[in-house]
Parts: structure tokens; C-alpha cells; sequence
């Protein structure tokens, strides 16, 4: 029953886990649709107002002089240069300029004041930062035919390293993560004549709260979607507590049964031999062994109109209590062994009682006792090949306890046997099964009884050396 809980077990968690990856995929789309969406609009907006201010310009109002100034110095030189392969020349030239060109643009930008127009203009009230960077620069000595001049991919020792970004060459704004999300506007700019050149800059604009603001705007799904994990885990930790006591409490009803039904057979064997022995006239003859007769059939019918009883509470749902009393051990001893005798059919079985002491006043519930020594005393004669079969019932005792010892001339048990000897429907491995007739319920139900009293109990077993149990038991004081 172990291997379907466990199986249960990780269906569920399996089932948990793709629930809440599914749910996770869906907000993790969910989050970069907003992240794209957010600034969809504003993007736009600023676009359209960029566009406008840059006109026959580059990069910012008046960048464009700049530029042209520095390109149409150096362009024969350079294409020059380039014709004639020297390339080491041509190299240094182009950096030499572009670091130049690059550190007055950056001096004489107007980015802030640029940004400041056109929030004023969009009637925006965000803080926000901005990028202006180029990405590259080709020049056509020849007509649609560009050599590269700059390119943001590329790192030149000649030009400032301060500057140089992997999104290109920062000439304003201190916006530092530089993506797509956040492109405003990219344009290239280029003329297919000779003797020109291709500009391609961006302008990058973000908020630096744009993240929390989509996490705000995703939060209320984000916590509605948790909530119901929550709550699906929840629903399956009360069903599945709840049906763990269902089962539990069935496997309860159904042990009970079992073991009273194994249990059955003792007492009415043993009332079936009492009442043939009383049909035997030379025993009827002596008085007192009718009078003993009768009293084995009186114990053993009270047995089964308790064994009765307690299958009727349970079938109406009444859970079984210890009725304990306290009796002196040795006198219980007696009497169950009398009764035990009875019900033994194999001749070659030998049962021995010795007392050691006469401190033996205990708590006990009667019934329970007698079935707990009977599956211990039936296991010692069932499961044994010599000689006799001896089983030797002992008391002793220490400030405390009363010291129960059963012990038996049998085969023995294995350290994995004594390990799972207690377990419901367990039978070794190398037993002939088919030799002795048994569920493998005496030793479980024995188990039950003796933790239903709260008792401790030792066993000692070795292999073809027989078994001892001795169980503990508290003095009634």
C-alpha cells in the first residue's frame, strides 16, 4: 500500500509542477508583452516629434555641421589613401578623425535641452533618460560603393575607449541599458554619389522605473494567479489528509476483522474438545473434571461473545478500547495455558509454565493479552521442526516490571525476519509456504495489542536456534 501513496504522491507533485510552470510561462509572456507595450505609444509620440528636429540634420539640432566639417576635410585624403592601398595610413587617419569628431559632438551637444523640448512639447511629466549614440560610419569614394569608417562591432586604440560602447559611440545621455525595448528612433542617413557618406544613430529613451511599472500593472493577475496555486494546493493537502484518515481508518475496520477472524477458530476449538471430552464417561466420572471442562467452555464462550461484540462496534463504527483490570499474571498465565492445551492437536508439543515471581499484579485487558500469547505461542509451535516442540512460559521480575518471556525451540529468525516480523501479511522469504497454512496477521496483531498497552517487548532469534520474546510490563502499584 506503501508504492500506491508514493505513486500518489508524485502524480500530484508532477501535476503541481506543470500547473505551476504553465502559469509561470503565462506570466513571464504576459510581463514582456506589457515590457513591450509600455512605451509602444509614448515611443511614437517621441518619434514623431524627433523626426521633425532633426531634419536635413543628424543626431541633434546643428550636429550636422560638425559632421561635415570633419568628413569632407578628410574625405580625399582618405579615399586616396584607400586607392592606393595604404591601408596602415588610411588606419590611422580615419580614427584620428573620428575620435576628433566624436569629442566635439559630444562638447557641443544639445541632448538635455533637445529632451527637454520635447517632453515640454508631449506634455510629459516622466523622468526619463536618454541615449544618442552613433553606429557607424561609411564613406563612398566611389558611387554606392561604402568603405567603413566606424563600426560600433569593432574597437579602434586611436579613438577614446571612454566612449566606445557596444551600442557605439555615446555623444549624450546617461542612459545606461540600451536595447530595442527602449529605441526610439534609428536612422540611416546616405547619399548614393560619390564623395559622400552613410551615418547610421539611434535615440534611445527609457524611465528609470519602467520595470516596476509593468510589474505593478501585471501585479494584480500575477497575485490572482498565486492565489489560486495556492488554493488548488491547499484543496489537494485537505483531500488528500482526509483521505489518508479515510484509509486509515478503513485499513483499521479491515485489520480487526482480519484478525478476529483469524482468531475465531481458538476458542471454538477449544469449546469443541471440552464438550467431547465431557461426552467421554470415564472423564465425566470425576467431578472436578467436569468442573474444569465446564470452566474451559464458560472462558472460551465469554471469549467469543467478546470476539462477537467487538466486530458489532465496529461495524457500526465504534473504535475498540483496552478494558484493562488488574489481575495477578500468574493466575491469567494459568488459566490461558489450561485453554491453550486444549486446542493443541500435535502430540509432540510441550508446554511448560514457570513462575519466578510472586510480585505480579498488573493492568491488563484480558482479551487482548490472551490473543497477543496466543499468536506468539502458535507462531513458536507452527514454525518448528524439533522434537519435541517445547514452548516455556516464564515470569520474573525487577523493582518495576514484570519480565513476560515466551520462548520457543523452533527455526529461528533471520536479522531482516525479526526486522519485519511485526509487518501485516509478512512471511519469510525462505519459508515453504505451502507447509503451514497462515495470512501472516499473528505477529501484526500481536504487535497491535502490545502497543495498544504501551508495552516494550525484546526478541531474541537466531537461525535453527529458536525465538524468545520478552516483554515488559509494568507492576500495578
Amino acid at each position: 500500500m506503501r508504492y500506491p501513496i508514493l505513486l500518489y504522491k508524485l502524480v500530484a507533485i508532477t501535476a503541481f509542477v506543470v500547473l505551476a510552470s504553465v502559469q509561470f510561462f503565462l506570466l513571464f509572456n504576459m510581463y514582456n508583452m506589457e515590457d513591450e507595450h509600455y512605451y509602444a505609444m509614448e515611443k511614437q509620440r517621441l518619434r514623431n516629434v524627433y523626426d521633425p528636429m532633426i531634419r536635413n540634420d543628424k543626431i541633434y539640432p546643428g550636429a550636422v555641421q560638425i559632421i561635415d566639417k570633419y568628413v569632407y576635410r578628410h574625405m580625399d585624403t582618405l579615399g586616396a589613401l584607400y586607392r592606393e592601398h595604404k591601408f596602415a595610413a588610411f588606419d590611422s587617419i580615419r580614427q584620428i578623425m573620428c575620435d576628433s569628431m566624436f569629442a566635439e559632438l559630444r562638447q557641443k551637444n544639445c541632448g538635455d535641452s533637445m529632451l527637454s523640448a520635447i517632453k515640454k512639447q508631449l506634455h510629459l511629466q516622466d523622468s526619463l533618460q536618454y541615449s544618442l549614440t552613433i553606429e557607424n560610419i561609411d564613406f563612398a569614394f566611389d558611387a554606392r560603393n561604402y568603405v567603413s569608417i566606424y563600426d560600433a562591432d569593432k574597437k579602434y586604440p586611436l579613438i577614446d575607449p571612454a566612449i566606445q560602447e557596444k551600442s557605439g559611440i555615446r555623444i549624450a545621455g546617461t542612459l545606461k541599458n540600451i536595447n530595442t525595448k527602449n529605441d526610439v528612433h534609428t536612422i540611416t542617413v546616405s547619399s548614393p554619389q560619390a564623395g559622400s557618406y552613410k551615418m547610421r544613430f539611434a535615440l534611445h529613451v527609457d524611465t528609470p522605473g519602467r520595470v516596476w511599472g509593468v510589474i505593478k500593472k501585471t501585479m494584480p493577475i500575477f497575485l490572482l494567479s498565486l492565489f489560486s496555486i495556492f488554493l488548488v494546493l491547499a484543496i489537494f493537502y485537505i483531500t488528500f489528509r482526509n483521505w489518508l484518515k479515510q484509509k486509515k481508518v478503513s485499513e483499521m475496520q479491515s485489520d480487526f476483522i482480519n484478525n478476529i477472524t483469524h482468531e475465531f477458530h481458538t476458542p471454538l476449538s477449544a469449546i469443541m474438545v471440552a464438550n467431547k471430552s465431557l461426552q467421554n464417561d470415564k472423564i465425566a466420572e470425576k467431578k472436578e473434571n467436569i468442573h474444569s471442562l465446564t470452566g474451559v467452555i464458560a472462558r472460551q464462550s465469554d471469549r467469543l461473545k467478546t470476539l462477537i461484540g467487538q466486530v458489532i462496534d465496529l461495524s457500526v463504527g465504534r473504535m475498540v478500547q483496552l478494558n484493562k483490570t488488574s489481575c495477578s499474571l500468574n493466575d491469567l498465565l494459568e488459566d490461558l495455558l489450561l485453554d491453550y492445551r486444549l486446542n493443541i492437536s500435535d502430540s509432540t508439543v510441550q508446554l511448560n509454565f514457570e513462575k519466578h515471581t510472586t510480585r505480579d499484579i498488573v493492568l491488563v485487558d484480558r482479551f487482548y493479552f490472551t490473543t497477543m500469547l496466543q499468536n506468539i505461542m502458535d507462531n513458536g509451535i507452527k514454525y518448528n521442526h524439533s522434537q519435541p516442540k517445547t514452548i516455556t512460559v516464564s515470569t520474573s521480575a525487577n523493582e518495576e516490571q514484570v519480565l513476560l518471556s515466551v520462548k520457543d525451540n523452533g527455526i529461528g529468525m533471520t536479522e531482516e525476519t525479526t526486522r519485519r516480523m511485526f509487518e501485516k501479511f509478512y512471511r519469510a522469504a525462505n519459508w515453504k509456504k505451502n507447509t503451514v497454512q497462515g495470512l501472516g496477521l499473528g505477529l501484526h496483531y500481536a504487535r497491535q495489542c502490545l502497543d495498544a498497552h504501551n508495552w516494550r517487548v525484546n526478541i531474541k532469534s537466531k537461525p535453527d536456534e529458536g525465538t524468545e520474546f520478552i516483554i515488559f510490563i509494568p507492576l500495578f502499584k
